[in-house]
């Protein structure tokens, strides 16, 4: 069970999302906020696993409650909300998902699922990165050290298909398996090799080599086809991201 904080100011809103979050059956709501403030206190107090915030409040905005959030580690972050254009936002700050209102019960249960498979993952692995040590040869790869069930293995960064965004986390998938490094995604693509592997999304970074097919779509959109059968979507944002892939293929 996710232990779930809720926060929204209007109140049929947030018994209608505590429902249909309570209807999934994988959560435990430890609290429904009105008041931003009080939310992020009772977050910050710990044992949190998940905070699901509307954007648009009087008193603080998701976005803004949620940069207060403290607690260590932080919860994974679902937003909703009537407006669309803050979608871009909210996944500016790692946000796991974001709903759009009116609600349908069939994508918070899609959104929990993702919650529920990502807070899977960081309980049961966690990766650091292992620098190349001195004098090592140039072509060597670094490796990723895995910690799963009290054992390490190591990867090279060549088996890494794709990495996605968990709040704190991030999560990297090869043909094997999936693994999760304490650390965000903005922080871990300035630490990979830029020319390996690209942003394409606020939420996704993928590996050039595994690319196989990629498929524009409108308003500057895409479907990147990865190894594994593997689809990542691109985002507008980055479709001069894209089209460079494009035009190195």
């Amino acid at each position: 069970m996710l232990r779930t904080i809720i926060c929204d100011d209007e109140a049929p809103a947030l018994e209608l999302m505590k429902a249909m979050l309570l209807d999934t059956g994988s959560i435990a709501v430890e609290g429904a906020f009105a008041s931003a403030r009080e939310a992020v206190e009772r977050i910050n107090a710990g044992g949190i696993d998940l905070a699901v915030f509307d954007i648009e409040m009087p008193e603080l905005s998701g976005v803004e409650a949620a940069a207060g959030i403290l607690a260590d580690p932080k919860p994974l972050l679902v937003f909703a909300t009537a407006h669309p254009e803050y979608a871009v936002e909210a996944f500016g700050i790692d946000a796991i998902d974001y709903i759009l209102k009116p609600l349908d019960p069939n994508r918070v249960s899609k959104a929990v699922e993702k919650a529920e498979r990502l807070h899977r993952l960081i309980a049961e692995s966690e990766l650091d990165t292992v620098p190349e040590e001195e004098g090592t040869r140039a072509d060597q790869l670094s490796m990723l050290r895995i910690r799963d069930a009290g054992r390490f293995y190591f990867i090279p960064q060549e088996d890494v298909i794709w990495i996605e965004a968990a709040g704190d986390y991030s999560l990297l998938h090869t043909e094997e398996k999936e693994a999760a490094v304490r650390r965000p995604i903005k922080l871990l693509e300035n630490e990979l090799p830029a020319d390996v592997f690209v942003r394409v999304h606020r939420s996704a970074i993928i590996s050039v080599p595994h690319i196989r097919e990629i498929r524009m779509m409108q308003k500057g959109e895409a479907q990147i086809l990865l190894d594994n059968d593997i689809t990542v979507r691109a985002s507008r944002s980055y479709r001069d991201v894209v089209q460079k892939l494009v035009d190195g293929i």
